[in-house]
C-alpha cells in the first residue's frame, strides 16, 4: 500500500472526526437546558475517541459513504459516554474527564436519565443508517457490558472467582466493544465476511490487551502516571489477574485474610508487593503480550489496506501505557 494512500486515509479520519464532533454537539441539543449543559462538557471534552478512531479507519479503508462513517463513530462514542455516566453511578465515582461526575452534581437520578437518552439516541442514530446488522452489534456490544457488570458486581474482593471468569468479564466489559467497533466498520466498509472475522480478531486482541495492562498498572504504575492512586482497583474489590495468578494452595489462606483486611479498610500497599515478589505482575505481562500477539497475527492475515500500519501502531503503543 502506498505512503500517498495511508496519509490520505490517516487525514480523512482526521476530517471525519472534526465531523463526528459537530455531529455529537448537534445532536445533543434538546428541550431541557439542563441536560444540555450537563451533557455537552462531557462529550465535548471526549477522551482518546479510540472507538471512533478504529470505526473510521475500518469504514474509510473499504466503501463506507461518509454520512455512514461520521454517524456510526457518533453513536459508538454516545454508546460509550452512556456507559461511562452508568459506570459513575454504580462505582460512585466522583471524577469523570475533568469534571464533577454527573451523580456527584445532580444526582443518581439525573445521571441514570442522562445515559438512558444516549443510548435510546445512539440506537436512533444507528436506525438512520438503515443496517439491521449493526443494530444487532450494537445490541450485543451493550447486552455484553450489561452482562460484565453484574459479574463484576457479585466478584467483589472474591479471590475464588478463578482466572476463567476474570478473563470472561474483561471480554465482555472492554474486548467486546473494541472489537465490536472493527466489525463495524468492516460492515459499513463492505470488507468481505473472512477479513471481519480477522478484524474481530484484532479487536479481540487488543480490548483484552489494553485491560489487562490496566490492571497491571493499579499494580505498577504510579499516580502521576495514570493520574489515579496506585491499587484503587483492588481498594474497590476488583480481583484482577496478578493478585489471581500468583494465589495457590501454599498462599492461600494468607491471601485471603490479606484481602479482606483491605476489604475492612486497610492499605493495599503491603499485598501489592507481595503480588510483585511472588511474579505477579511478570505473569500478567506475558498475558497481555499473548494477546498483542494474538492480534499481531490476525492483523498479519488480512490483505494491505491504507489503515494497517495503523492498527500496528495502536498495539505497540500499549507498552507506553506501562511506563
Amino acid at each position: 500500500m502506498s505512503l500517498e494512500k495511508e496519509l490520505a486515509l490517516i487525514e480523512q479520519v482526521k476530517a471525519d472526526l472534526v465531523k463526528v464532533e459537530a455531529y455529537l454537539a448537534e445532536s445533543l441539543q434538546t428541550g431541557s437546558e439542563d441536560f444540555n449543559r450537563l451533557i455537552r462538557p462531557i462529550s465535548a471534552a471526549g477522551g482518546k475517541r479510540l472507538r471512533a478512531r478504529l470505526c473510521l479507519l475500518i469504514a474509510g479503508s473499504g466503501k463506507a459513504e461518509e454520512f455512514d462513517r461520521i454517524r456510526i463513530a457518533a453513536a459508538v462514542e454516545m454508546l460509550h459516554l452512556a456507559t461511562l455516566i452508568h459506570d459513575d453511578v454504580l462505582d460512585q465515582a466522583a471524577v469523570r474527564r475533568g469534571a464533577t461526575a454527573i451523580h456527584c452534581s445532580k444526582g443518581n437520578k439525573v445521571a441514570i436519565l442522562s445515559g438512558d437518552y444516549l443510548f435510546a439516541k445512539a440506537f436512533d442514530i444507528v436506525a438512520q443508517i438503515g443496517s439491521v446488522e449493526c443494530l444487532h452489534v450494537f445490541s450485543f456490544i451493550i447486552s455484553a457490558l450489561v452482562e460484565g457488570e453484574f459479574m463484576q458486581m457479585e466478584d467483589i474482593y472474591r479471590l475464588d472467582q478463578g482466572i476463567e471468569r476474570y478473563l470472561t468479564k474483561t471480554q465482555k466489559k472492554t474486548a467486546d466493544f473494541i472489537e465490536a467497533c472493527l466489525e463495524l466498520g468492516g460492515i459499513l466498509g463492505k470488507w468481505s465476511e473472512s477479513d471481519i472475522q480477522l478484524l474481530k480478531q484484532y479487536g479481540h486482541g487488543l480490548g483484552m490487551a489494553f485491560q489487562i495492562t490496566d490492571d497491571i498498572m493499579d499494580y505498577s504504575a504510579t499516580a502521576e502516571t495514570t493520574g489515579k492512586p496506585v491499587g484503587k482497583d483492588l481498594r474497590e474489590g476488583l480481583i484482577t489477574y496478578p493478585l489471581l495468578s500468583i494465589v495457590n494452595d501454599s498462599n492461600k489462606a494468607e491471601v485471603t485474610a490479606a484481602v479482606q483486611a483491605i476489604a475492612d479498610g486497610k492499605a493495599p500497599d503491603e499485598l501489592i508487593a507481595y503480588v510483585a515478589t511472588e511474579g505477579g505482575v511478570a505473569n500478567a505481562e506475558k498475558l497481555e503480550a499473548d494477546y498483542r500477539e494474538n492480534a499481531h497475527k490476525a492483523l498479519e492475515g488480512l490483505p494491505a489496506f491504507a489503515g494497517k500500519s495503523v492498527l500496528y501502531e495502536v498495539l505497540d503503543s500499549l507498552a507506553d501505557r506501562k511506563v
